[in-house]
């Protein structure tokens, strides 16, 4: 088995036999990661279980299930089925529906998954041996349910892990959501899922007892406090230990102390407009930052399009593809990449097609952790709840004033959780600091827009001074893209400023489309859904007066690669192309005025 020595209470939760049943309590800094992992192992490689048939990991964090598949492939192993419950909702449905399932939203098809899961069972579900879960308690509403309906279709000899921690339950506003028409059916909580398991198959309950996360005095104290953030917990505690904490003041007066630390770093806001805001100060203050993106916001790694966008060949074999990656992206490991584009396109020989890449990426297909975009800011912007499950050396807790209505009683546990996660992501260095100016921050509501953003409003309702700009809101240039594509690789760089120029030829009276320029070279144009949004809050020329607004204030976060539809007459054929990431809130401009 592995070769991480485990304490007493991992070993407990990791040596089981396959058909056993357990609830494993852990919680923050207790080695779950590891305990997911090293059970993997154990359960595939020790206790016979089938890698592909036999185990299922249903999965919210992507820490522990990188872990165990890279200690996997480092012993040769076969990769076991790591999926979300939306993915595996999606399967059933794929199997087993009969009428077309796909104009129903996400809820919708958990619930028509868990209905055809109990009416007529499901073959994969039947071969199980095992099943792990992992952050169990981020399961709520109908995707409780759902869960609830595999474990009872699950085989009688079939054993599950539901790791998690109560504690750090902090989903439970979705249900609120529900509650006011706004999303599905169920109000099943965590807590009522976790008790509903233990009545119907009586798992062992087991807790991480160990702390192997916090290094220094405030970080092991918070901690300390996970008592306190459970049902009928002492509130006053975690209260009493977040006014204590270090205030630095200012964001602005936090940012040399940004620059001194070592590590990585963490600024955690309540929403995500907060969050957009306050990377918006530090950027203006010179501090390059990401914005921690949800789960559905994977972006491939910029180096598959810098490989191979403009192959020149649709195959590709092993050896052509170490040769391109060695010239192009020596800073890549080159038999890492291959294993990771084998497994993502179900490639079996030694060649691969880039058609298949472009095809997966451009499907939002779930990405092995060598695929993905990681991170290259050593400072990260992030909203508590996405945070979730992640550790930083260090963390600035920001406040903002408390707008609106009072949490109701039903909602204080939530909030007295969501300090306690927020207060154990640090490992070194926890304070405080007030957060830039929000008052003007706003959801738009219009029924028009593609996707909910924020805004910057003003004293009257029609007002517009930021907008937001995100993942999926850029495309690459597909009308002659060499010189895009090479100024991408040569100049543009993570902190590059951006000017977002109005393109008058492809816009309409109805949406504005902005071309992305770098330096007198335009990299990217913005999407057809960015236009319609933005013409959904400022309203579009027909029912207004004047010009569609610059946009201003964008820079570049990461490279990444994108992928579109094959183009048979461009070098960039495949449909793989280097394009920019942009995050953040854009400030309108009129004619070099802000409306």
């Amino acid at each position: 088995m592995t070769d991480v020595a485990l304490d007493p209470s991992q070993l407990e939760a990791v040596q089981i036999e396959p058909e056993e049943r357990q609830i494993v309590i852990a919680g923050p800094g207790s080695g779950k990661t590891e305990v997911v992992s090293a059970l993997i192992e154990h359960l595939t490689e020790e206790a016979g279980v089938d890698a592909v048939d036999g185990l299922l990991v249903i999965s919210f964090s992507n820490a522990a299930v990188n872990a165990a598949e890279g200690r996997l492939r480092a012993h040769g192993a076969a990769p076991v089925s790591v999926q979300t419950m939306d993915s595996l909702a999606a399967e059933i449905l794929r199997e087993l529906a009969t009428e077309d399932y796909k104009d129903l939203d996400f809820d919708d098809r958990v619930e028509e998954a868990t209905r055809l899961l109990a009416d007529d069972g499901w073959d994969r579900i039947g071969d199980l041996q095992h099943l792990i879960v992992d952050e169990v308690q981020d399961v709520v509403g109908v995707r409780a349910d759902f869960l609830r309906s595999i474990l009872s279709a699950m085989p009688a000899d079939a054993g599950f892990s539901l790791l998690g921690d109560p504690a750090q339950g902090i989903y439970d506003f979705q249900l609120r959501e529900t509650r006011r028409g706004r999303g599905a059916s169920s109000t099943t909580t965590s807590t009522q899922l976790l008790e509903s398991v233990s009545e119907a198959h009586a798992p062992t309950l087991r807790e991480l007892t160990g702390q192997y996360r916090a290094s220094s005095r405030d970080s092991q104290a918070a901690m300390r406090l996970r008592d306190a953030a459970l049902p009928h917990g002492d509130a006053s505690a975690l209260e009493g230990f977040f006014a204590d904490l270090i205030h630095l003041g200012q964001i602005e007066d936090a940012v040399d102390l940004l620059g001194s630390w070592r590590g990585s770093t963490a600024l955690l806001t309540a929403t995500n407009g907060q969050a957009l805001a306050t990377a918006g100060a530090l950027r203006r203050l010179g501090v390059g930052v990401e914005i921690r993106r949800s789960a559905h916001q994977q972006v491939a790694a910029s180096w598959v399009a810098a490989t191979l966008g403009d192959s020149t060949t649709d195959s590709v074999s092993k050896a052509d593809f170490e040769k391109l990656i060695s010239d192009r992206r020596p800073d890549v490991d080159a038999a890492a990449a291959w294993r990771a584009l084998r497994s993502l396109v179900g490639a079996r020989g030694t060649e691969i097609t880039v058609s298949s890449i472009a095809n997966r990426v451009r499907a939002g297909r779930r990405l092995l952790p060598d695929l993905a975009q990681s991170p290259v800011a050593d400072v990260v912007v992030s909203t508590v709840h996405r945070a979730k499950g992640l550790e930083f050396d260090n963390v600035v807790l920001l406040d903002f004033p408390v707008r609106g209505r009072a949490a109701a009683d039903t909602e204080i546990d939530e909030v007295r959780r969501t300090q306690f996660v927020a207060l154990t992501r640090a490992r070194s260095y926890l304070v405080r600091a007030d957060g830039p100016d929000d008052r003007d921050l706003r959801l738009a509501t219009s029924p028009t827009a593609r996707r909910t953003r924020w805004y910057v409003g003003g004293h009257k309702p029609w007002m517009t001074f930021g907008f937001e700009i995100g993942i999926g809101d850029t495309e690459p240039i597909f009308d002659n893209p060499a010189p895009s594509q090479a100024h991408i690789v040569s100049e543009v760089a993570p902190g590059s400023e951006l000017a977002l120029r109005l393109d008058v030829e492809p816009s309409t009276l109805d949406l504005p489309v902005y071309a992305v320029v770098h330096n007198g070279t335009t990299i990217a144009r913005t999407s057809r859904m960015f236009g319609e949004d933005l013409a959904s809050r400022i309203g579009t020329l027909e029912r207004r007066r004047g010009t569609w607004p610059d946009l201003r204030g964008a820079q570049v976060e990461a490279i990444a690669t994108a992928a579109s539809d094959p183009r048979p007459d461009s070098p960039w054929r495949h449909g793989l192309y280097l394009a920019p990431i942009i995050t953040g809130l854009l400030t309108l401009d009129w004619n070099g005025a802000a409306e």
